[in-house]
């Protein structure tokens, strides 16, 4: 346990080197943005690449991906509810910040360090699905219930879809294991290089991103937002249990995927949907504190016998 301790707490120093450097005014958060494209557009599809040789196309693919799509769509709902269906811009950033998991930027280095190959894999698996609905349907879907004349369209869905990097790369990379092609060892050694990079970046990113002041005019919103999220979450975590024929660590990898934070994606996508208020960074923030609290609790609680360190 002592060695879990120690990984997971360098992870969290990373954290807080990025908030205290912001802090002392040595960075400016508007970094964060620079280093989410570099993560989501060069390190993240590179640790992906580096892991496609866990990636295997098993009975459970089918199972993850239709889960993950069925997650983000109840929490979807959820924030379209919370919102009393109204069409404007606030109703988008409900709707996103409820739905959406940010697995592969956030949970892939903490998959990676503590379960690396298998676990890796079926994070991928759930991935696509919470791909596919975080990084084009849902914003899609958002973006149509925050304006009355807004129309939903296969053809926008697609784009989003075609223009997702890290989507992209989970498609070829299932296509290439569907027809059992192994990519070179030299490009998964420089794709391991590149990747190497993504845990520390990703975690200094959130650092720059972290706010610790809420604003009081969203508080209490933001509350609301919150319990809703984590309730749903419980539910999910309840039909996930009962589930039958889902290998337990299947299971475990799961429900550390429910736990992951708001997409930090989620965040341009609502102001691009016109939101302009803080509610969907503010949520992002501290669903990025409960969600390494309730990993470590899950690792520590669930996973111990699983981990590979």
């Amino acid at each position: 346990m002592a060695s879990i301790l120690i990984k997971i707490s360098g992870y969290l120093l990373i954290i807080l080197l990025g908030a205290i450097l912001r802090r002392i005014g040595f960075f400016k958060k508007e970094l964060a943005r620079t280093i989410g494209v570099l993560v989501v557009t060069v390190t993240l599809p590179a640790s992906l690449i580096r892991n496609s040789p866990s990636i295997v196309i098993g009975s459970e693919l089918p199972k993850l991906f239709l889960f993950a799509i069925f997650a983000s769509s109840l929490t979807l709902f959820g924030g379209y509810l919370l919102a009393k269906r109204k069409r404007e811009p606030k109703t988008a950033a409900l709707m996103l910040s409820t739905s959406t998991f940010n697995v592969g930027a956030f949970l892939l280095p903490f998959v990676e360090l503590f379960y690396p190959g298998a676990g890796v894999g079926y994070l991928c698996m759930f991935d696509s699905g919470n791909s596919i609905m975080g990084l084009g349907i849902s914003y899609a879907l958002a973006k149509s219930a925050s304006n009355p004349k807004a129309s939903l369209t296969f053809g926008s869905i697609l784009k989003t879809l075609l223009d997702s990097v890290p989507f992209m790369t989970y498609v070829v990379l299932f296509v290439l294991a569907f027809l059992q092609i192994r990519l070179p060892d030299f490009i998964l050694e420089y794709a391991g290089m590149i990747g190497n990079a993504n845990a520390f970046l990703t975690m200094f990113m959130i650092g720059l991103m972290i706010e610790l002041k809420l604003p009081k005019a969203e508080i209490r919103e933001i509350g609301k937002v919150i319990a809703l999220r984590y309730a749903l979450i419980v539910l999910l975590i309840g039909i996930l249990m009962i589930l039958p024929s889902m290998d337990p660590f299947v299971k475990l990898i799961a429900a550390l995927c429910l736990f992951a934070p708001v997409a930090t994606a989620s965040v341009v996508y609502a102001m691009e949907c016109g939101y302009q208020g803080e509610l969907v960074s503010m949520v992002s923030t501290l669903t990025m504190f409960i969600s390494i609290a309730a990993i470590i609790l899950i690792i520590l609680g669930f996973g111990q016998s699983y981990i590979t360190i």
